[in-house]
């Protein structure tokens, strides 16, 4: 089983054409598969870094609290710091559920058009599949350890796996025989063989139609 991996970078995947792909891709069909993975991580794309999604929360709890501070000088109400906490709770559960919809939306998409591609491909021995940091996201028995290894960057990456026994399978039906049994004969190898006994012969050739019988003559 050979794969052949290109990552997720800029929300693109690589469309670069590599000599791994000589023989089980050509640069056609790779580039249309590829081109339709890219067009549908444009329309759904992946959250992106986590750290970006941590420092926009911590930049509203900033701009919360100084307008709370600002309210209770000019103010002096108290009711700013009653609401301050609800609304620190409220927004990091908003950006928590919104970041795991964009997450599961981009993912379940890509993984669609795995499926999708591999109904077709999957009869020349090529298989898709999308992972996340080195996981096989359409595998629920590894969903367990993906989560366990989030980190604040998701790392996702298009394998395409070749079966090296459709290759073996396919030779096979157009060579019947294995070369090492397989022997060639001269087309011509009887020609010469006649050829030869034909000169070491001193009768000539129309003698062979000479009758052996005696031959009587009647009176």
């Amino acid at each position: 089983m050979k794969s052949v991996r290109f990552a997720l970078i800029n929300n693109r995947f690589d469309d670069q054409y590599t000599f791994d792909l000589q023989g089980y891709l050509s640069v056609s069909d790779f580039c249309s598969t590829i081109n339709l993975f890219n067009e549908t991580v444009q329309k759904c794309p992946p959250p992106g870094n986590k750290l970006i999604w941590v420092l926009s929360i911590w930049i509203l709890w900033i701009i919360a609290i100084v307008s709370n501070y600002l309210l209770w000088v000019y103010t002096r109400s108290s009711y700013g710091l009653v609401v301050l906490p609800f609304f620190m709770i409220l927004t990091t559960v908003l950006f928590v559920w919104r970041h795991r919809v964009l997450r599961r939306r981009f993912e379940k998409t890509v993984v669609n058009i795995c499926n999708r591609v591999n109904a077709t491909e999957n009869i020349r021995g090529i298989n898709y599949r999308f992972s996340k940091n080195g996981s096989d996201l359409a595998d629920v028995s590894k969903q367990i350890q993906i989560s366990s290894n989030a980190s604040f960057k998701a790392i996702y990456c298009l394998v395409i796996e070749f079966d090296d026994r459709y290759n073996a399978l396919s030779s096979q039906q157009f060579n019947r025989y294995p070369s090492v049994e397989f022997v060639t004969v001269p087309l011509y190898a009887h020609l010469g063989a006649n050829i030869g006994s034909e000169k070491t012969s001193t009768h000539p050739a129309w003698n062979n139609n000479v009758s052996t019988h005696d031959e009587k003559v009647i009176v």
